[in-house]
């Protein structure tokens, strides 16, 4: 008789919620939102005459509000269920889209939409579809994490490529309508076919005895390595999430064309896509510290490369940025899960969300300003790099699993 932890059973059981996960986490407002933020910073330059910095923070506030209601949006999800909880969230969040299309000039139009979209769409982000995948995937975690949150490389690929050329075609606005119209689409997979845990048929599966299994919240956030873990990604997102939005506009700024840029920008989205799948593959191989710390250090080296060598070094720079945004969500939930289980696993994971938001929250704010003294973005790309060695050396620090 066939166990039933083996990949074959795994990915038979739980492949449809796989599936809805993927196209969640797809739409969300940390995935297709973010990497289509940087399509936006020249028209809205162009036609309100914001700042870059200003602009920046848009992200900024709603990473803050994401900040703030993530431990509590975890909460309500192991409370009420995902699919009671994700739906509401990404139908409203999905509905504020269409009031961006209103904005008329005042800087804190952008500010008030972004907070509420935040408010309503932090509930679908990473910390919801990470939780049922992670419920359903004991033997493939790695893997099937990482084939959940390729759908982020694949919005990463498209918007810059093809939303960029569309939208100076069409005007800005009309992508926010096709961002619109794609949440409405994804709304009813994710409400048919999202499950918190496989049901328990009496089995000795370790996905039903895991679902119920691991440390209190109180109990996690007294452990150190809990610490760890949120200060790793903490520096991960100081470093680069300000980067991913400036990465069009600065090649831009260089002297590239809109579909020129818009490539490269779907090159990191290539990048992302693939190192979400070779991540995954490889933490249910590898020590997962281990897998962090060669990761952030190819990344270090590209945003090295790009600060000091110029745009030459563009697209190393787009496939060390795609890794970096390819790992960190996958690194978190898996991090989450087998350092602190899956009985409390959305308000644990929701304050690590908290604390690698924070670090999004803080970078677009220091990048945009970066480039309104410079006119670049070279410094900040020296600074990703550096921040890099202390990312490096508290992963080598980590523990081993247990039950590894």
């Amino acid at each position: 008789m066939q166990n039933s932890s083996s990949p074959v059973n795994e990915f038979a059981r739980g492949g449809t919620v796989l599936f809805a996960a993927f196209v969640g986490i797809g739409v969300n407002l940390a995935s297709m939102v973010y990497y289509s933020s940087g399509i936006w910073v020249r028209p809205w330059q162009e036609e309100f005459g914001w700042s870059r910095a200003e602009i920046g923070g848009q992200q900024s506030i709603s990473v803050l509000v994401m900040m703030l209601l993530a431990t509590f949006a975890g909460r309500l999800i192991d409370r009420y269920g995902l699919r009671r909880v994700t739906t509401i969230s990404l139908a409203g969040y999905g509905i504020l889209l269409l009031g961006f299309t209103f904005m008329n000039g005042p800087i804190w139009q952008l500010y008030l939409l972004s907070a509420a979209y935040a408010v309503f769409g932090v509930a679908s982000t990473g910390l919801a579809f990470t939780r049922a995948v992670n419920a359903f995937f004991v033997k493939h975690r790695g893997l099937a994490l990482g084939i959940s949150l390729t759908s982020t490389g694949v919005m990463a690929y498209v918007m810059p490529k093809f939303m960029t050329p569309y939208v100076a075609e069409n005007g800005w606005r009309s992508g926010f309508v096709v961002m619109f119209l794609i949440v409405m689409a994804a709304l009813p997979i994710v409400y048919f076919l999202i499950k918190d845990a496989p049901e328990d048929d009496g089995s000795k599966d370790p996905a039903i005895s895991q679902a119920q299994t691991g440390l209190t919240f109180g109990e996690a956030v007294r452990n150190l390595t809990f610490w760890k873990v949120g200060a790793i990604f903490f520096l991960i997102s100081v470093a680069i999430l300000g980067l991913i939005p400036a990465f069009i506009p600065m090649l831009q700024d260089a002297g590239l064309s809109p579909a020129q840029a818009g490539s490269l920008g779907a090159a990191l989205g290539l990048s992302v896509m693939f190192g979400r799948l070779l991540i995954g593959f490889l933490i249910d191989r590898i020590f997962a510290p281990y897998l962090t710390a060669v990761v952030f250090a190819g990344v270090g080296l590209g945003c090295l490369l790009l600060g000091v060598g110029g745009i030459g070094y563009a697209m190393a720079a787009a496939i060390a940025l795609g890794f970096a945004v390819g790992a960190e969500v996958d690194l978190i939930g898996y991090y989450t899960a087998r350092y602190f289980g899956l009985a409390n696993y959305g308000a644990i994971y929701g304050l690590q969300y908290s604390i690698f938001i924070f670090g999004a929250g803080v970078s677009p704010i220091y990048t945009g300003y970066i480039w309104d003294v410079t006119g670049n973005y070279d410094i900040a790309l020296i600074m990703a790099a550096i921040l890099m060695v202390p990312v490096i050396l508290i992963s080598l620090s980590l523990p081993k699993f247990e039950n590894a």
